[in-house]
């Protein structure tokens, strides 16, 4: 399963919904910082997981308005969402990175351009630290686990500052 199949899953099992409303949970959450997910994706996904029997849904007109398709969870959408979580939480996972790709090749960078970059990268750190901090003070959070969820950023780039600035004093 895809990382937004699973988030969409995870949605609607939350509670039965219409693409729009998981639209509004996606921004809502702050989901699209991790993942880039476009409307129109949300609403092909939606259909992809219906023809493979992860989500039903009905049609639920509306008094003035269109009518909107309501999405729900079937048994087997269930399962493997459940499934897919125990897996997502219990094996670490590395994501590629295209800071690793550079720090392979930066010796085609003078030893300046290369403290240059890292304490470009250093500052931008610093203010994805103070953005998360900020995030975290607000009202939003509603349980320990999406707390741990907006935490777990915020502590990977505060390790990673602390190893970056460890790595400028040995250049």
């Amino acid at each position: 399963m895809t990382q937004l199949e699973i988030t969409i899953l995870g949605i609607v099992h939350a509670q039965p919904s219409h693409a729009y409303s998981v639209e509004k949970v996606i921004e809502d959450k702050g989901i699209r910082e991790r993942l880039d997910i476009g409307f129109s994706t949300i609403y092909s996904t939606l259909k992809k997981m219906e023809k493979s029997g992860l989500l039903e849904s009905h049609y639920h007109p509306q008094e003035n308005l269109p009518g909107r398709r309501i999405y729900t969870i079937t048994p087997k959408g269930k399962k493997i969402l459940v499934d897919e979580i125990k897996k997502a939480l219990s094996q670490p996972q590395r994501e590629p990175s295209l800071f690793e790709s550079g720090l392979m090749f930066g010796s085609c960078l003078s030893k300046e351009e290369i403290k240059e970059v890292l304490v470009l990268y250093d500052s931008e750190l610093g203010r994805l630290i103070q953005t998360k901090l900020r995030e975290m003070t607000g009202p939003k959070i509603s349980n320990s686990l999406e707390r741990a969820m907006l935490s777990r950023p915020l502590t990977l780039w505060q390790a990673e500052r602390k190893w970056i600035r460890e790595l400028l004093n040995f250049l």
